[in-house]
C-alpha cells in the first residue's frame, strides 16, 4: 500500500532551502555569541631637551671651605646658583613638573646626606624663591610658548645642623625626574 515516491528538488529549490537554513542558524540565539571589542591606544608628546652636560650636571659648593665655617650648629656655606634649562619642547606642552630624589640625611630630613668624608654635614637644595627642595620636593614650571623652554633655578649650600663638622669631602647624588602637561 505504501509506494516508493522519488522526487528531487530543483537547484533553485535547494539553494533557497540552504540560504533558509543560514538565516535561522545565524539568527538563532544559540549560534550568535556577543562579543566586545576594546580599541585603545595613548597619544603622547616628545619630552623636552634636557640641556645637561655629559655625565649630568655638577655644583660646586667650594673647595676651600674652612671646618671652621662649620663649626657651630645651624651654619653654612654661601649658596651655589645653578640651573636646568628645558628646550625644544613640544608647543603643546605647558608646563614641566620637576622631582628630585635623593638619600635623606639622618639628622636634617629636608636635606640630602653627604656621601663624602666630610662629618655632620648636610646638603641643602632650595629653588631661587627659597622653597626647601629635599627628597621628593617638586618644582612646576610654566613653559614659554614662544621659546618652547623653561629654566628651574636652584641653589645648594653645605649645612651642618650639629656644628663641629670635620674636614673632608663633600659628595651628594640627586636623581631629577621630569613629567610634562
Amino acid at each position: 500500500m505504501f509506494r516508493e515516491a522519488t522526487f528531487s528538488l530543483s537547484s533553485t529549490v535547494k539553494q533557497s532551502a540552504l540560504a533558509l537554513w543560514l538565516t535561522a542558524v545565524v539568527l538563532s540565539p544559540a549560534a550568535r555569541a556577543d562579543t566586545q571589542l576594546n580599541i585603545t591606544g595613548n597619544i603622547r608628546v616628545s619630552p623636552c631637551n634636557i640641556d645637561l652636560p655629559a655625565g649630568g650636571l655638577n655644583v660646586d659648593l667650594g673647595q676651600n671651605i674652612l671646618a671652621s665655617s662649620l663649626a657651630e650648629a645651624g651654619s653654612s656655606t654661601e649658596w651655589r646658583p645653578f640651573s636646568i634649562v628645558l628646550s625644544e619642547c613640544p608647543v603643546s606642552t605647558r608646563e614641566a613638573t620637576m622631582t628630585l630624589n635623593g638619600t635623606v640625611d639622618e639628622v636634617e630630613s629636608a636635606m640630602y646626606a653627604n656621601t663624602g668624608t666630610a662629618s655632620r654635614v648636610q646638603i641643602e637644595v632650595q629653588s631661587l624663591a627659597g622653597a626647601p627642595l629635599g627628597n621628593a620636593a617638586q618644582m612646576v614650571q610654566n613653559v614659554d610658548r614662544s621659546g618652547r623652554s623653561t629654566t628651574f633655578e636652584m641653589l645648594a649650600r653645605a649645612y651642618s645642623a650639629q656644628g663641629r663638622a670635620t674636614a673632608g669631602t663633600i659628595v651628594g647624588t640627586m636623581q631629577v625626574t621630569f613629567t610634562y602637561q
